[in-house]
């Protein structure tokens, strides 16, 4: 099944308002204090290549602007990226940021970044590893789709919602790393394949290989949070949790549970 990206050859237009700073492109996003701008291309797709070290500011007639944004397709085709630094100032990586950044091979995203746009990082093949920050609330529709080459991810604690097809054909992935369980089990993911562990089937909690799953302070249990962990053995749920959602334990086969939930707890249609 090949993705499909809708509009994926429209162009992003440099503006009036955009500039180029030692190989850099920028598009002017607030012209008044404080001045921003974001990441674009030069009006073509595949401008960039080689290691590209975006800077946290840029100096621009007379005035510095900070870097907040990648923006949309600014990075798409680039074929050649094989680096990317992004700086503690970028908050948002838009739409199709690096669609089809075949090259690239890891991605560190800092924990300045809130959200990752709808297929920002979809069918680069030769991405291997992903290291997403702590402040990063949503992940988009096909963000990671047919990143075919991904092996594992981190996810920082505070991912509220991970959109359908996130990790569609991420076939070789093999591990998901998190570092808060309570937090993992609240994402709500937009389908099976929106959870890497549908793929992965191995779930590390700060190195720790997850088999018994303990929670503690978790309010509910959303649709898909443990979705074909074959391995998991046993949930411990705690009375704070007050619904689970739709195919939360599919395929969960040797699972047993430690359950003490209050008399409000709502339990969907597949457990």
């Amino acid at each position: 099944m090949k993705l499909i990206l809708l509009c994926l050859f429209c162009m992003v237009s440099l503006g009036a308002s955009a500039f180029e700073v030692d190989g850099i492109y920028y598009n002017i996003t607030s012209s008044s204090s404080p001045y921003t701008v974001e990441v674009t291309n030069n009006n073509n797709l595949g401008t960039y290549s080689g290691v590209v070290n975006i800077p946290s500011s840029v100096a621009y007639n007379g005035k510095t602007y900070s870097v907040t944004s990648i923006g949309s397709y600014a990075f798409a085709d680039c074929f050649g990226l094989k680096s990317i630094e992004i700086p503690n100032s970028v908050i948002s990586i838009r739409e199709s940021a690096f669609y089809h950044c075949s090259g690239l091979t890891s991605v560190e995203i800092p924990n300045s970044v809130t959200s990752i746009g709808n297929y920002a990082f979809s069918d680069c093949s030769g991405l291997t590893s992903v290291t997403i920050g702590n402040s990063v609330t949503r992940i988009g529709i096909q963000a990671f789709a047919c990143c075919s080459g991904l092996t594992s991810i981190t996810i920082g604690n505070s991912v509220a919602s991970i959109g359908s097809m996130a990790f569609f054909e991420c076939s070789g992935l093999t591990s998901v790393n998190i570092t808060d369980l309570d937090k993992w089990v609240e994402i709500e993911f937009g389908g099976s394949d929106a959870n890497p562990l549908f793929h992965a089937h191995n779930l590390y909690l700060n190195g720790q290989h997850v088999t018994d799953a303990k929670l503690t302070t978790a309010k509910k249990i959303g649709s898909y949070a443990f979705h074909d962990y074959s391995i998991l053995t046993s949930v411990t749920i705690p009375n704070s949790v007050t619904s689970i959602g739709d195919y939360a334990f599919h395929n969960c086969f040797i699972l047993g549970f430690t359950i003490s939930p209050p008399p409000t707890i709502t339990l969907f249609r597949e457990f």
